[in-house]
């Protein structure tokens, strides 16, 4: 980590309005893109299913995601989608805000419903560390419930 903000990115359009132009962010993106070789930048890319993090430009230096260490973070083991990994990854690193782009879970069958509600389970989990999280296009992630009286 060299920045204390970081701009996850998923696939979705959105994730070209993420601050490749601002070097104050470190910017990840995860698993295989159609169009990745029009990604102005990334920082860190991570492929979860193969437990690697890697550099775009380098083939060496791998490294592995201590999946434990998460584990241990979030008191068990919470995850069902790389977002999620990639949150809990994030606040391990020591990152102060999290900007999520690129990304909208479509509530239109039931998996995606389950990772839907894992990633806010994440991004509340982070916001009570004391990290600021941000969805500039998909404020329904972080939308607050009606106060029950």
């Amino acid at each position: 980590m060299k920045n204390k903000k970081v701009a996850i990115l998923g696939k979705l359009t959105t994730k070209y309005k993420a601050p490749f132009d601002d070097k104050t962010f470190d910017i990840w993106c995860f698993n295989k893109h159609e169009d990745e070789e029009n990604i102005p930048r990334v920082d860190l890319w991570f492929d979860i299913h193969k437990n690697k993090i890697f550099k775009p430009d380098a083939e060496m230096g791998r490294e592995s995601i201590n999946v434990d260490k998460l584990i241990e973070l979030v008191g068990g083991n919470y995850f069902n989608n790389t977002v999620s990994y990639l949150i809990a990854y994030a606040i391990l690193q020591g990152y102060e805000e999290i900007y999520l782009y690129g990304m909208r879970f479509n509530l239109d069958f039931e998996q995606r419903k389950k990772e839907y509600q894992n990633v806010r389970e994440l991004i509340f989990f982070a916001k009570g560390k004391g990290l600021k999280v941000f969805a500039p296009y998909d404020e329904v992630m972080l939308e607050d419930y009606n106060l029950y009286k």
